[in-house]
Order: C-alpha cells, then sequence, then structure tokens
C-alpha cells in the first residue's frame, strides 16, 4: 500500500478472494483473522488452513526479531513426529493428538513440546526440530494440533491504542510517515460514566428531601386523626342519651368568651393551634376565633358555640369553664 496509507511493517494486502494478508520478513505471508487496535494485537493463521505446515516451511526462523514491529508473547520448541501406523497402533499410543493436514492413511504426523517423546523402536518415527511456535499467555488454551490462531502484538506505534479506545482513527502526522495522531473523535461531551456520578448527586438529596417531607406529612396525619378520634370518643361518651336533660351553657354565658378576627399573619395565642379541633379546618385571615377562658383553646365561632349549647366544657381537654366565671356573668 502507499506510504501514507500504512505504517512501517503494517504493509497489509487483500488477495484475490479479498483475504486480508500480512507479509513477515523471512516468514512469508499469513492470513490476518483479527486486529485488536486497542490491546494491539494481531491473530494470524495460514492462508491454506495448515498452520503446522507453515510453520514447518520456515525451517524453524524465530517470529521474534525478524525486522517486523510484530512479536509473540513467547516462543516455544515443538518436535513434529512422522510415524508408521504400525507406530500409532499400538496401545500406548491411541491417544496421541494428530495433525489431520499433514498425515494421511499411512503414516500420522504430530507435535509435541517434547523431544524425546518417542519410546521403543525409533526407526518406525521421523522427527523434525526444533520449530519454533509462537503461544499466548495461556500456555494450555494452545493445542498440541497447532490449529490455534498465532498471537502477536506490537508496540510502535503507541498512540492509537488510545485513539480508537475513545473511538477516533489514527494518521499519519502532516508531512510524516513515522509519527500519528488521532482525529475524526466524536464529541460526546460527558463520559457515561461522568453522567451517572452527576445523576446520583443530584438524585441522592431530591430522594432525602422527599423522605423527610413524606415523614411530616404522616406524622401531621396521625396527630389530626389523634383529635379527630379523641373528639368522637368523648362525644360518644358523653352525649345526649334518652331522658337525659342537657347540661349546655346559655348564650349570654358563651358570648362572654373571648372572640378575635384572625389578621393577615394568623397570630394566635398559641402557636400550634393551626387547625379547629372541631371542624378539623385550617385558621383562615378574616375568620372569628373563640377562646375557652382557663384552657385557653381557640376554635371556630360557629363550631364552639353550637358545642357549648351542649355541652358546658372544652372539647378537647374536657375542663369546665370555672364556676367564678359563670356566676359573674
Amino acid at each position: 500500500m502507499p506510504w501514507f496509507c500504512g505504517y512501517p511493517g503494517f504493509d497489509l494486502i487483500c488477495n484475490e478472494n479479498d483475504k486480508l494478508l500480512i507479509n513477515l520478513p523471512n516468514l512469508g505471508s499469513f492470513s490476518i483473522e483479527e486486529i485488536d487496535y486497542i490491546n494491539q494485537v494481531l491473530w494470524l493463521n495460514d492462508l491454506d488452513n495448515c498452520l503446522p505446515r507453515k510453520l514447518l516451511s520456515i525451517n524453524g526462523s524465530s517470529f521474534m526479531g525478524n525486522n517486523s514491529p510484530f512479536n509473540p508473547y513467547l516462543e516455544q520448541d515443538y518436535w513434529f513426529y512422522n510415524c508408521s501406523n504400525d507406530f500409532l497402533n499400538s496401545s500406548d499410543n491411541l491417544n496421541i493428538t494428530l495433525i489431520g493436514c499433514l498425515s494421511s492413511t499411512n503414516y500420522g504426523v504430530f507435535a509435541s513440546p517434547l523431544d524425546k517423546i518417542v519410546k521403543g523402536n525409533s526407526s518406525l518415527c521421523a522427527k523434525i526440530g526444533p520449530i519454533k511456535v509462537p503461544i499466548g499467555p495461556n500456555k494450555e488454551d494452545y493445542s498440541l494440533n497447532l490449529r490455534s490462531d498465532i498471537r502477536l502484538t506490537w508496540s510502535q506505534p503507541n498512540e492509537c491504542a488510545k485513539c480508537y479506545e475513545r473511538n477516533g482513527r489514527c494518521k499519519f502526522k502532516r508531512n510524516s510517515n513515522s509519527e500519528v495522531e488521532c482525529f475524526n473523535l466524536p464529541n460526546h461531551g460527558l463520559t457515561r460514566q461522568a453522567i451517572i456520578a452527576i445523576a446520583l448527586a443530584f438524585a441522592t438529596p431530591l430522594v432525602l428531601v422527599t423522605l423527610c417531607m413524606l415523614y411530616f406529612i404522616f406524622k401531621a396525619v396521625n396527630q389530626r386523626r389523634g383529635i379527630v378520634g379523641a373528639t368522637l370518643a368523648l362525644a360518644e361518651s358523653d352525649g345526649p342519651q334518652p331522658q337525659t336533660v342537657v347540661q349546655g351553657l346559655n348564650r349570654d354565658i358563651i358570648e362572654s368568651y373571648p372572640k378575635v378576627v384572625l389578621g393577615e399573619s394568623r397570630r394566635l395565642p398559641k402557636a400550634d393551634d393551626m387547625y379547629c379541633p372541631i371542624c378539623l379546618g385550617e385558621y383562615m385571615p378574616k375568620e372569628s376565633l373563640r377562646t375557652i377562658p382557663d384552657c385557653g383553646h381557640c376554635f371556630h365561632v360557629d363550631c364552639i358555640d353550637e358545642w357549648l349549647q351542649l355541652n358546658a366544657s372544652c372539647p378537647v381537654c374536657r375542663n369546665s369553664p370555672s364556676k367564678t366565671t359563670q356566676n359573674n356573668d
């Protein structure tokens, strides 16, 4: 490819079947199975699907230090054994893994990292090796049939890994065929992690405030229910009974109790008396309230006047006005 389309040593080509290939110095061409630009890893295999034959053809050449930017994680020596069927059919050798693309009906080929694996009559086998085989970090992942992809890495250029991680693209700097730079970065603004952190920072106080509001609302409702329950219980126990004389107050005494008209500030003698205990309505500006002497409880005038005509006691504390007050009137 032209010099400005690929980094030196990264010369990729396509064959007539649109298969992506790479040519490694002294090693020949390999098919590219996968490229991981972020981790800078390249997976290669044989174009004819017989990687062991490809490894034999390079006659033990190393993948390290071959004037290319690619290197294996590690190399291990393998020996290839070409054995007759008499050897392979013996009971001691039934578990040998043959390499299908190198074996036939008359003989079988297998590979092993052990040098002296053939025991007994060695004339039944021909040994070739050692052959350098690239292996990855997990040696156990590499089977003895050598069909796994070759894993190579590169260290230069290293700027492109971060670029691809940010969904960008790499290119040569102007008038350079060795220095690269990142371009075409998406304009995302905040990252997903930052958005989640900001959302949690705003949501947490909001949830706490909501829970506090619900707590105080339920508390106020329960207090009002307690007052209503107490009032109804007292009314039922002390209410008029058949053939019972009503012991209420006369109109003059009721009118003698203090009466006020609420202003806009709704200021009351007791700051916590914001609701009429009889009708449970909230006190509003310009409403007339009456206070019972001694206990000081306030009520709507209409509510308490009707109550006192039937009952001579406060509907909240059940205390009766002092006799002195009634006698003076």
